[in-house]
């Protein structure tokens, strides 16, 4: 009997996998780790409609050593709804990261998809994981090929310093209503058919379009006259995903009395104890007519003054690297963060899916 077993994960599984989340760091000078507190499975609505959760189980130690997800959606693809998939959330327990595991963790998950096939999937790679990109892209041991779409740009973005409002001649900032909700969905997937990735929904209301715990206040609109042009939402997923700090490099350790001394008497905010959440919040459903720089900048700094004084240290904003409202982003002070975006495809999947036009990516941040 071998030692390794690859299986689909089951609701009693859900504590292990938990575990396995927050024992599972970001390293850098500021290690964190992201975490699905209460439950796994709930936390994975955000990523697909339908999500198969794999598990290598140790079974000499009884123990998880590695999952990852295959998340299945309908996404706009060369502006047509497809049914596609999104691989998520690899992860191994290092004292199993060199071994044969990977290749057959790959295996296993072509078989689910030979049982259930979509014509392609996509997956990030966070920036700075070379060894991740150099395995999983080199083609071998059976692994599906990897094609390179370009960087998606994640920056944590502090809500602290004040800044003025902007002014747009014929623009109404204002929140959404509840009625407005249809219409405003209707205005998001007017503008996602334009992008590659972006979710086809078929719902009207918000927690059908994927957006648990997202309420119309979340949202923040730019009018002509009757007419949206804008949108823009504040999703906080604190209540389902949770990212921590978990250590401080010695530098950082050190300097974090002093810097949280000057948070005292500063708009700053203080940098939270080690194995403590960072209070955070995803930028979800950017959609701007015409992609106009303009109305995305009014409508951000709306946003930003609407939610500095709360709770919140930090918004993430995730937009394509050639989205011509990434700019917008990195105008505001940020922590740097990016992630490698890859078409995935096996090989029985055909060359047509590969003839991705030209349409920019767009993956809400808060699915990743």
């Amino acid at each position: 009997m071998t030692r390794f077993r690859f299986s689909l994960a089951e609701p009693q599984d859900d504590a292990a996998l938990r575990r396995r989340m927050a024992e599972d760091w970001l390293p850098g000078h500021i290690g964190v780790s992201f975490r699905r507190e209460p439950s796994y499975f709930a936390a994975c609505r955000v990523q697909g409609d339908e999500v198969q959760v794999i598990k290598c189980v140790d079974t000499q130690h009884q123990r998880i050593a590695g999952l990852a997800s295959r998340a299945l959606r309908r996404l706009w693809i060369n502006g047509r709804p497809r049914r596609a998939g999104y691989l998520a959330d690899l992860r191994a327990h290092p004292a199993y990261r060199n071994g044969t595991l990977l290749a057959r963790g790959y295996r296993y998950l072509r078989q689910l998809h030979a049982a259930d096939p979509v014509p392609l999937y996509y997956t990030m790679i966070l920036d700075g994981n070379a060894h991740a990109r150099r395995i999983l892209t080199s083609g071998r041991a059976g692994l599906p090929r990897y094609r390179h779409l370009g960087r998606f740009l994640t920056p944590a973005v502090h809500l602290d310093l004040p800044r003025p409002s902007i002014r747009l001649p014929g623009v109404r900032l204002t929140t959404a209503r509840a009625e407005q909700i249809p219409d405003i969905l209707r205005f998001i997937q007017s503008r996602y058919r334009q992008r590659q990735f972006a979710p086809a929904w078929t719902g009207t209301d918000l927690d059908g379009a994927g957006y648990p715990g997202l309420r119309p206040e979340d949202i923040y609109l730019a009018m002509r006259g009757t007419r949206i042009v804008g949108s823009l939402a504040a999703w906080d997923q604190r209540a389902f995903r949770q990212t921590h700090v978990e250590r401080y490099s010695p530098l950082l350790r050190g300097l974090r009395p002093l810097y949280n001394g000057l948070a005292r008497i500063t708009p700053l905010r203080p940098l939270p104890r080690e194995g403590q959440a960072v209070p955070h919040f995803y930028l979800a459903a950017i959609a701007v007519e015409d992609d106009d720089p303009r109305i995305f900048r009014a409508l951000l700094r709306y946003l930003y003054r609407a939610r500095r004084c709360g709770p919140w240290h930090y918004f993430i904003g995730g937009l394509h690297e050639r989205d011509p409202l990434a700019g917008e982003l990195l105008r505001y002070r940020h922590i740097p963060a990016a992630g490698h975006l890859y078409s995935v495809q096996f090989d029985d999947a055909g060359d047509a899916a590969l003839s991705l036009d030209e349409r920019i990516p767009y993956v809400e941040a808060g699915s990743l």
